[in-house]
């Protein structure tokens, strides 16, 4: 795996650390995290094929209900 380097001020470097261990991750995954979700925003190809297609049971929604004039409330 490449590796990347990057140079940045002590207050971002000390301000990105904190945010990587708020979220529970070493700083470099977190980086690593920040620059995917950049780099490749949007969904994973194949996602919703994968997902909407995994409950082939599920039950077809209601069809929807004929539009009709709205009864005033008066």
């Amino acid at each position: 795996m490449p590796q990347l380097h990057l140079y940045v001020s002590d207050e971002v470097a000390a301000s990105l650390r904190q945010s990587a261990e708020e979220a529970g991750l070493s700083t470099s995954r977190y980086l690593a995290k920040i620059v995917t979700a950049s780099v490749h925003p949007g969904w994973p190809e194949g996602y919703f094929d994968a997902v909407c297609g995994s409950c082939p049971d599920f039950p077809d929604p209601p069809p929807e209900p004929p539009e009709s004039p709205i009864e005033p409330w008066a």
